[in-house]
């Protein structure tokens, strides 16, 4: 009788520790980021920091002084952040789907006033016609699966004239060191370009890209340029 008390108790003690370690197992597996916002967070500690001269110059070379801006697939919003920092007559808008890089956007606006972040897909945009004087896709094309509609709703958002410029980084340029910011050695150029190459567009998907521009409502103008380690499409209204 007394073993078996013993067995039982052992039993009941495994069974309560079990539970014990599972909760809070349970809890933490449930405070782990999901992949989204692990994405987020490289995002903004890697390139949301050293392309930060690259940022400002497509900010500065898109010309804007007064008007609406509209930054598709804004990521950590750091373009709109720029085209907006100083400009009080700009009012520039950054869209994304994805909730984790939009809490860095608003982070890093920093209360500025004439900056704001919607989640919305850039294939369904949310304003009416006619409401946006530039629009820029920094390093945004590469995610679309179906660009067609993008470049579609786009053209609808925009003023008469308007321009939609598209960034996508060359694999094969150099690397410009006043487009970079980089702590001591990092990031050496073959880490960004190896990072180009995975992520990037290569030659035949950016032809691919410009054909579509051309069939959208953009029309057959379009121009083909490169600005630093990017090549750009400027598609006017």
């Amino acid at each position: 009788m007394t073993a078996q008390r013993t067995k039982g108790k052992a039993d009941v003690d495994e069974r309560g520790m079990a539970r014990h370690i599972s909760a809070p197992l349970g809890t933490l597996m449930g405070l782990l980021p999901d992949r989204s916002s692990l994405t987020a967070l490289a995002y903004q500690l890697g390139p949301g920091r050293y392309y930060q001269p690259a940022y400002r110059f497509i900010a500065a070379d898109v010309g804007i002084e007064r008007g609406s801006f509209l930054d598709v697939g804004t990521g950590p919003g750091w373009v709109a952040i720029h085209a907006a920092s100083g400009r009080p007559d700009v009012d520039a808008v950054g869209i994304d789907t994805s909730p984790a890089m939009l809490n860095f956007a608003n982070a890093n606006r920093q209360g500025r006033l004439n900056v704001t972040f919607r989640e919305m897909d850039a294939a369904n945009i949310v304003f009416p016609e006619r409401t946006f004087e530039v629009a820029v896709a920094v390093q945004a094309a590469h995610h679309w699966k179906e660009p067609a509609p993008i470049f579609a709703e786009v053209h609808r958002v925009l003023v008469e004239g308007g321009k939609f410029y598209v960034y996508e980084a060359d694999p094969a340029s150099d690397v410009p060191s006043d487009w970079v910011a980089r702590k001591g050695p990092w990031p050496p150029d073959s880490f960004i370009k190896k990072q180009w190459a995975k992520f990037g567009m290569d030659d035949a998907r950016w032809a691919a890209l410009k054909s579509v521009a051309e069939a959208s409502p953009f029309g057959p103008e379009i121009e083909e340029e490169r600005h630093g380690f990017y090549r750009r499409l400027v598609c006017v209204k």
